[in-house]
């Protein structure tokens, strides 16, 4: 008898426990983190490739929400409510974002709100499907919201994004940004350079060098890479610099564009790589490292700074 009541109490214990979980089991897709746009007009999709429709565009400096990586090149993400694909490299600091801001809807009743982002927080409440709460940040899967005089933490899953909330508009839509934006030709050609680049990666640095069989320097690594693509670029870091493309600002830089060093002061260009996103570029560095990925942003490079070009127009 005892070990029969034993049995019925773990499993009301179990069915207790199980009920609790299922509030906070996944109601929808768990954010995985979130982004900062880096192109002047990013294109959101309605799949995972150039010849999908557009669905939407986003302008440089707004922040997604990135709910899946599908590949290296694509991500699935939210913004202010509409769900589409993005290329990756147009994609920059993907992870918490304490400045994320955003207007969101419970999607679930009885949702747990807590004062940490897991389930061991504590809890300060619970809301109903519809409740509308202010997004100010995301971690770990939780979005960081205030709620009434409150703020805490819900599992993303939960909460619908449905609007900025400084204008309490939807998003734009396909067209309606004035800002300059790639052609689904242009963004394709950008993606495949860099992924050709990224290729020689490990190769060696032989000076003079413009070729997998023989090594690269770093202008003879840009040279190669832009021929394959039947852009006619120079063969030294300097004449790249005076001769080959459009002069653009640093804070223009998008992936495909030219970045060049001084080491000499500023007289002239002694250093060229391809930009590749988030504060990177690859480039042909030193006989020592060969072909490698390095920030733009490390205290080495900001002091050697020089300009940018931009060739793939």
């Amino acid at each position: 008898m005892k070990y029969v009541r034993k049995l019925l109490l773990l499993l009301l214990t179990l069915t207790v426990i199980t009920s609790i979980l299922y509030i906070e089991a996944a109601a929808g897709t768990i954010a995985y983190g979130a982004a900062t746009v880096q192109a002047s007009s990013l294109n959101i999709r309605s799949a995972p490739d150039t010849s999908s429709s557009i669905t939407a565009t986003v302008k440089r400096g707004e922040i997604v929400v990135v709910l899946e990586k599908v590949s290296s090149d694509w991500y699935r993400i939210n913004y202010r409510g509409a769900e589409g694909y993005v290329a990756s490299m147009y994609l920059t600091n993907v992870l918490t974002a304490e400045n994320f801001d955003a207007t969101g809807k419970l999607a679930a009743d009885d949702v747990l709100f807590r004062n940490a982002p897991a389930t061991t927080g504590s809890l300060l409440g619970s809301c109903n499907s519809g409740t509308i709460v202010k997004i100010i940040g995301i971690n770990s899967g939780w979005y960081k919201v205030k709620f009434g005089s409150d703020t805490g933490y819900i599992r993303s899953d939960f909460i619908e994004i449905t609007a900025d909330p400084a204008s309490g508009v939807p998003l734009s839509v396909a067209g309606a940004s004035d800002t300059p934006k790639l052609s689904d030709e242009q963004l394709s050609l950008r993606q495949q350079l860099i992924n050709s680049a990224m290729q020689y990666i490990g190769y060696s640095y032989v000076y003079g060098g413009s070729s997998p069989s023989v090594g690269f320097d770093c202008s003879g690594f840009v040279y190669y890479i832009f021929h394959q693509f039947d852009y006619d670029v120079t063969r030294t870091a300097t004449s790249q610099y005076a001769q080959d493309g459009t002069v653009i600002a640093k804070s223009e830089l998008i992936p495909g564009d030219l970045v060049f060093f001084s080491s000499n002061g500023g007289y002239s260009t002694t250093h060229v790589g391809i930009y590749i996103g988030d504060n990177q570029f690859v480039h042909a560095s030193t006989p020592k490292t060969g072909v490698v990925v390095s920030r733009l942003d490390s205290s080495y490079y900001t002091n050697v700074w020089y300009g940018a070009k931009r060739v793939l127009q």
